[in-house]
């Protein structure tokens, strides 16, 4: 009780009481400027995040698949196409080991972590025997040895058992990473916008003090600093709503369109593979499985049409596929069977076309352009960020100056 008894004394004043009340109002304006603060530096450093790093290593990450597809069908034309076409093929073999290599490169110095990182150490170590089994095949077809294909076949296994699953599983941890950094810099800062409404809450009942204290319909300093914590609060709202959107865009498009058109063209190129390996080392069912290939493939193109992809570019892509599951149905006759230069003719483009490469090229194509687009999506959100932590702590510091020139003008009365 006496404790009690000498608080209400010492506050029984009123200018002390006032500066009770400045203080709080000081305390909850600086408190609220730091919440503002960290909250938009928080998503401005994801969103870079998003911009510079996780784009960049989903990107190479998508690269790393499609060039070891890309070599796995690659590395088994060179033995059935035309001696004058080997060359060119084992040329593009080695490009995209070296594109592989580098794209390893990038995500390295990218600084994945967890499983991510595991998995680059582990493609990085595997391409040099993979690379060694496939030259070591060609060697020995060259000579016309048995144990060629041998190498080769266990080139094809190492890449298809091992190597791309790593790269699927690669892509499928940063694609989300990337989602889920974007989605975290898009959500509104609800504690800043809580203790913003205490904090607004405080300034209306100072108010309400000061004038029935006073007499004074208005305190001129709290009026404006209530004014400005509101359009800072308001303004913070806006922009990090409007970068929310963009970041949204940017989601939509990788997971909605990006999403299924890359595994169409992983599927592309294993299915490319597959079709030479038909000729190379050939099982019953092969054709089969081939066809059903493309049908999961032609379902992925479906969805990211249905995602909203370019019309052009996936109309591009459909008529690509088309033609190629054309090849496929010719490749199943077996009554009579194909001769082997009619199939390796439609397998690898000396008959007509090279339709998988053409699919190839037009679903990268599409994937490029939009992986572009949701790239502008993201820096477009953290524009929409840039310069807000300026303006909003600009502001809360003029409302601290505000409230304390408001509540010193009725605390000097009294001195």
């Amino acid at each position: 009780m006496a404790a009690w008894a000498w608080w209400g004394r010492r506050f029984e004043r009123t200018e002390r009481r006032l500066v009770v009340i400045a203080a709080a109002l000081g305390g909850a304006i600086v408190l609220l400027g730091f919440l503002g603060q960290a909250a938009l530096r928080e998503r401005d450093g994801r969103l870079d995040d998003a911009v510079n790093r996780r784009g960049a290593l989903t990107a190479a990450a998508l690269d790393v698949y499609r060039a070891l597809a890309d070599a796995d069908a690659t590395s088994l034309n060179a033995v059935v196409v035309e001696a004058r076409k080997a060359s060119d093929e084992r040329t593009r073999f080695r490009k995209d080991l070296f594109d592989v290599a580098d794209a390893l490169r990038t995500a390295a110095s990218l600084a994945p972590e967890g499983q991510s990182a595991e998995h680059v150490r582990t493609l990085t170590d595997y391409l040099p025997e993979y690379s060694r089994l496939v030259e070591a095949g060609w060697a020995n077809s060259v000579l016309s040895q048995p144990v060629g294909t041998s190498y080769l076949s266990q080139a094809s296994f190492l890449v298809r058992m091992t190597m791309l699953p790593k790269a699927e599983e690669l892509h499928k941890e940063q694609a989300g990473a990337l989602s889920d950094t974007q989605r975290r810099a898009g959500k509104q800062p609800w504690e800043m916008f809580i203790f913003g409404g205490v904090t607004l809450a405080l300034l209306v009942a100072s108010q309400l003090y000061v004038s029935r204290l006073t007499r004074r319909r208005f305190n001129r300093g709290l009026v404006m600093a209530t004014a400005l914590i509101l359009g800072s609060l308001i303004t913070v709202g806006v922009t990090v709503g409007i970068a929310g959107g963009h970041a949204d865009d940017s989601v939509h498009e990788f997971d909605e369109v990006v999403a299924p058109l890359a595994t169409a063209r992983n599927l592309g190129r294993n299915a490319d593979g597959s079709e030479v390996r038909i000729l190379v080392f050939p099982k019953v069912g092969d054709v089969g499985e081939l066809r059903d290939t493309l049908t999961a493939i032609e379902e992925e193109v479906a969805a990211g049409r249905a995602g909203g992809a370019d019309p052009t570019r996936i109309d591009r892509v459909a008529t690509a596929l088309r033609a190629w599951q054309t090849t496929v149905t010719s490749l199943n006759a077996t009554n009579p069977p194909l001769p082997y230069q009619v199939a390796s003719g439609l397998v690898i483009g000396t008959v007509e076309a090279a339709h998988a490469q053409e699919f190839d090229e037009a679903l990268s194509d599409t994937i490029s352009w939009h992986l572009d687009h949701a790239a502008d999506s993201t820096v477009a959100a953290k524009e929409a960020l840039s310069g807000v932590d300026v303006i909003t702590g600009l502001a809360v510091f003029l409302a601290l100056l505000a409230a304390g020139w408001g509540m010193w003008e009725r605390i000097r009365e009294y001195y």
